[in-house]
């Protein structure tokens, strides 16, 4: 006999947690599920709008790493229009400690969080449906919130986004030295019309800077020489970078 539960939600970013984060406060028996063990890192710029942190029930403030404040935006490394404002426009952090902080809050409220936990399939009937794990597991539930992004089951496995159109992004860190820790903290830069269908970024962070480049799936096979075209514009040797990383967005 398979376990049941009122909710399933599979995929532990950002809108896994929040979701088995609110369900649980109210009252609901949620199981959170994915498939990494926390924390770990996801390809991301790491960004959260001062909307999205206003709609977040969430406390974020103990994984903000820097609080932008400007905002460049150039036109093919040339042209630039420079804005500040007050108030931050977005709080930067890093996903690993991010989806780690979310995830963990969840549990706190009463979601029970199962990281490392692969989901093959999912079965769905009138009555509900049934997670299929690896290593054999079931899962019964009434509800499944599929949140495990565009690479997930979910999707493949409910039949969804067939028709969608993907864009692939390539990023990487490089370290905060005295002179980007002068010109980048606090400040937020995006390269408009660089990459085709999409944008370069250098966002700050607390010890290093992020450097990426995001576009149509089609520019996947140049999306290395794009990041390495934003790393000189920002007087970056490509060789500087860790952590690089790909990832295909919905």
């Amino acid at each position: 006999m398979s376990e049941h539960v009122d909710v399933a939600v599979v995929g532990a970013g950002p809108g896994g947690s929040t979701t088995a984060y609110r369900l649980a406060r109210a009252g609901a028996r949620v199981v959170l599920l994915d498939r990494a063990r926390f924390p770990r890192d996801k390809p991301c710029g790491g960004g959260l709008t001062t909307r999205a942190t206003r709609l977040q029930p969430i406390d974020v403030s103990p994984v903000v790493e820097d609080a932008v404040d400007r905002i460049d935006l150039r036109l093919r490394y040339g042209r630039v229009v420079r804005h500040r404002v007050d108030a931050p426009l977005a709080l930067m952090t890093q996903r690993r400690r991010l989806d780690a902080h979310l995830a963990g809050a969840a549990a706190a409220a009463g979601a029970d969080f199962r990281d490392g936990v692969r989901v093959r399939d999912i079965a769905v009937s009138p009555a509900g449906a049934t997670l299929s794990l690896e290593g054999g597991g079931r899962l019964a539930a009434d509800v499944v919130i599929g949140a495990d992004g565009a690479n997930g089951i979910s999707a493949r496995a409910l039949g969804l986004g067939a028709d969608r159109t993907f864009g692939v992004a390539l990023e990487g860190n490089a370290p905060m030295t005295p002179e980007r820790e002068a010109w980048h903290r606090s400040r937020a830069t995006l390269e408009m019309g660089t990459v085709p269908g999409g944008y370069a970024w250098v966002f700050p962070k607390g010890d290093h800077i992020n450097l990426g480049v995001g576009g149509w799936q089609a520019e996947g096979p140049r999306l290395r020489e794009h990041l390495e075209v934003l790393c000189r514009a920002h007087g970056v040797d490509p060789s500087e970078l860790s952590e690089v990383r790909g990832h295909r967005l919905p």
